[in-house]
């Protein structure tokens, strides 16, 4: 599916069940201002966490909140659950992954217990960000928007 595209657009796909929203809407003027990078974000429905692309995990952090994935077009994405979660300190993310591991999209990332995380953090809302130096020459497409299912494609890159 996709693996022979004519412009050799990467295919990214939802990490989780939820709904896409845009980044200005995200509580948090880091992600909404694109400091990071542009992007989307989903409000997750459950905290099942599978990886949106295939490639390397360039980044896991130890509070298991945020992995960024670098696929082998040179694009890395940086996926943040949720907001001011690093505080938890890994409380509630049951990590299945390490850093330097190669991935295949899809592979399960993290669990997390989705009902006692969001009583502690201002939001579930959870980024994804195609990382500012990754993206030179670059662009992204939404491809679908509102509620989606893990697995399904989202965007592209082209």
């Amino acid at each position: 599916m996709g693996l022979f595209t004519k412009n050799k657009s990467l295919e990214v796909y939802a990490p989780v069940d939820g709904e896409i929203i845009e980044l200005s809407k995200v509580q948090d003027e880091v992600f909404a201002e694109k400091m990071l990078g542009d992007g989307f974000a989903l409000v997750p429905e459950n905290g099942i966490f599978h990886a949106p692309i295939d490639g390397k995990l360039v980044t896991v952090f130890p509070t298991g909140h945020a992995y960024g994935i670098l696929n082998k077009n040179g694009v890395e994405i940086l996926l943040h659950i949720g907001l001011d979660t690093v505080s938890l300190n890994g409380e509630g993310f049951d990590i299945k992954v390490k850093q330097d591991q190669s991935i295949s999209q899809g592979d399960l990332l993290v669990n997390v217990d989705i009902d006692n995380v969001s009583k502690k953090v201002p939001s579930m809302q959870t980024p994804l960000i195609f990382t500012s130096d990754s993206m030179e020459g670059k662009s992204f497409e939404l491809v679908k928007t509102g509620k989606v299912k893990q697995g399904e494609l989202i965007a592209l890159v082209k």
